[in-house]
């Protein structure tokens, strides 16, 4: 009986202090655990040093692909005189265009031929600058014209403002610096930043107006390659149009000239043959092109738009300088039309 008093007693004295050490398990007196204590720093690889077995399993690409790259150092600036040179503004003429350059041992899988040339103005009259995509792009461009001499193309080019709604259009000129006569080489080859960036002929641009229209696009040059014809189509919303005018730009005078002289002429004559006003109905003519027997004057079908069909107005042609305005036909359109411009047309290979 001494001996088991003994070591309750013993107990008794060493409880306290074992209770002491150990922890709380609510763990409302401890202190909070610190997780750096608990967790190893791993030092992160350089991917660059991985092997490329270990790149191969993680299904990373060949080290050499990201992370070299042969750069030039040659060209880099050393002094400001250096930079100076090398931030000097250029023109657009002294622009380099430089030309695709193959490996010979590489495969080089070349497409099937898509264009060929053609006669531009084929069917006549029946080419207009497609605008479907100007909201969307800001602005659009009609297809190259090659000049009968291949000397000079000419394009234009739509710009659609979205404050306004309103659209207009520009014409630029670009002269051919190529020795070659061929002119699917011209026009293939043809860069618009070889062209002059001021335009030879503007519409649209001189007011604001909202949801107004102004396109332009071109019709035919002339056989002696002096004088270009434009379509100028004026309307709203891109949709409804309420005239269409014939633009000539000539090259001897770097001038360009609305002729309205033809309109005039065909209200003129059916209110005093046919005692029509044209003013009274919805009316508007349709370039053509060239006359191929008077290569000075240009060829314009009329129509006025009734609830049926549209009722022919005739055929009518006018010459450059707006000099005579003449009725061709009253009931036909069979005028001869001169074809004179290049262009190319996509063509559409069955495989």
């Amino acid at each position: 009986m001494l001996k088991k008093s003994v070591l309750i007693i013993s107990l008794l004295f060493f409880l306290p202090s074992f209770a002491k050490e150990v922890p709380d398990p609510l763990y409302l007196n401890s202190d909070p655990l610190n997780p750096e204590d608990f967790v190893k720093p791993v030092k992160e690889k350089d991917p660059r040093t991985l092997g490329e077995k270990t790149r191969a399993k993680l299904h990373l690409p060949p080290s050499k692909k990201i992370y070299f790259h042969n750069i030039d150092k040659s060209d880099y600036p050393v002094t400001m005189d250096d930079y100076f040179i090398l931030s000097a503004e250029k023109k657009r003429k002294d622009f380099v265009i430089p030309e695709p350059v193959f490996n010979q041992q590489d495969d080089i899988i070349l497409p099937d031929p898509q264009f060929r040339v053609i006669m531009y103005n084929t069917p006549p009259g029946q080419r207009n600058l497609d605008l479907s995509q100007v909201i969307a792009q800001r602005s659009v461009s009609s297809a190259g014209i090659l000049s009968p001499d291949k000397s000079k193309m000419v394009y234009t080019k739509a710009f659609y403002y979205p404050k306004f709604g309103q659209t207009s259009s520009a014409a630029y000129v670009i002269p051919v610096s190529s020795n070659s006569k061929d002119s699917y080489d011209i026009l293939y080859k043809t860069n618009i930043i070889q062209g002059n960036p001021n335009p030879i002929v503007e519409v649209g641009m001189d007011y604001l107006q909202k949801y107004q229209f102004k396109s332009l696009f071109p019709i035919d040059w002339s056989k002696d390659s002096s004088k270009i014809a434009f379509k100028e189509k004026i309307g709203s919303n891109l949709e409804q149009t309420w005239q269409t005018n014939v633009i000539i730009y000539d090259f001897n005078t770097q001038k360009w000239k609305r002729l309205t002289a033809v309109r005039e002429a065909i209200v003129y004559w059916w209110r005093n043959n046919k005692n029509i006003d044209l003013k009274d109905y919805l009316w508007d003519i349709f370039p053509v092109g060239w006359d191929k027997n008077n290569p000075d004057r240009l060829i314009v079908f009329a129509y006025a738009f009734t609830d049926t069909k549209p009722l022919f107005l005739g055929t009518w042609s006018i010459d450059f300088n707006e000099a005579k305005s003449m009725l061709v036909s009253i009931d036909s359109t069979n005028a001869e039309i001169d074809l004179n411009g290049f262009g190319l047309k996509e063509v559409k290979l069955e495989h």
